[in-house]
C-alpha cells in the first residue's frame, strides 16, 4: 500500500514538473497583469519532490541509502 501511494505521488509530481517546465518555457505576454506563480521555481521544487519520492521507492524496495549505508555496499 505504501509503495502504491509513493508511486502515485511521484507520478503526480512528475506531471507537475513537466507542466511547469512547459509553462515556464512559453514566451511571456506583455500585459499589465502580474504573474503570481514563478513557473521555473515550481519546476525545480516539483523535480526535487520527484527525486525524494524515487529515493523513498528505492528504500521501500529494500536498498538502504544514506551515510550509514555506505559501508554495506563496498566492493
Amino acid at each position: 500500500m505504501e509503495m502504491a501511494v509513493t508511486l502515485a505521488v511521484a507520478l503526480a509530481f512528475l506531471a507537475l514538473t513537466v507542466f511547469a517546465g512547459w509553462k515556464s518555457g512559453r514566451p511571456r505576454k506583455d500585459s499589465a497583469k502580474t504573474q503570481w506563480i514563478s513557473w521555473p521555481l515550481v519546476t525545480v521544487l516539483a523535480g526535487t519532490a520527484v527525486v525524494f519520492a524515487l529515493v523513498h521507492l528505492v528504500n521501500l524496495m529494500g536498498f538502504h541509502t544514506g551515510a550509514n549505508a555506505a559501508p554495506r555496499y563496498r566492493l
